[in-house]
């Protein structure tokens, strides 16, 4: 098939106002966790239309290289995202920091944040042939499986939410050590 002008122009116009508006409502964290995947994946359409509308323009665009417009343009776009990448590493975002958090902290105490109890656990991550066997943290979970942070933590995140809540039963309560006191009970 021959690429055409007048089919991917069109799709780069139209991807652009949802991926655009959802980049604006993601920097001013208005709709927080509904636009990520919207942004995330028709961003990616974008830079396939991208692509294959810089592929139907390469003749023209070619005479653009050498002048200093473009030189400036791509030498600011370089540098501008260089330097975000430096401040976005110097700056963790905060729930990368709490995932950390929660992923070397001694794992009874991650169950707690986490809203499920340590048979519960167990069973949701056996389901998806991951075992708890020895395991300290939750670090330790996904490095003995062989599995990812993600798919351990989504997989909790998931069950606590489908049983509806931090209701422990007796025998995982039991078996679980006495929980740390918070800051604000040292504090007092």
């Amino acid at each position: 098939m021959k690429l055409n002008r007048n089919l991917v122009t069109p799709f780069i116009a139209f991807i652009f106002v949802p991926v655009g508006a959802s980049g604006v409502l993601m920097f001013f964290h208005l709709a927080d966790g509904f636009t990520e995947v919207l942004h995330e994946i028709l961003g990616l359409t974008f830079v396939f239309f991208a692509f294959l509308h810089v592929a139907i323009n390469w003749k023209s665009m070619r005479s653009h290289f050498g002048k200093t417009n473009f030189v400036v343009a791509a030498a600011t776009a370089t540098i501008l995202s260089a330097g975000l990448i430096v401040l976005e590493r110097a700056q963790l975002p905060v729930d990368l920091i709490i995932l950390e958090k929660v992923a070397t902290a001694p794992i009874s105490d991650s169950f707690r944040v986490l809203e499920i109890d340590h048979i519960e656990a167990a069973t949701a991550l056996s389901k998806k042939g991951i075992k708890l066997d020895g395991a300290e943290t939750i670090e330790d979970i996904w490095v003995k499986n062989d599995s990812s942070p993600e798919e351990v933590v989504e997989t909790l995140v998931y069950e606590a939410r489908r049983r509806g809540g931090p209701e422990v039963n007796e025998e995982a309560s039991r078996s679980l050590p006495p929980a740390r006191d918070t800051m604000a009970e040292r504090i007092e």
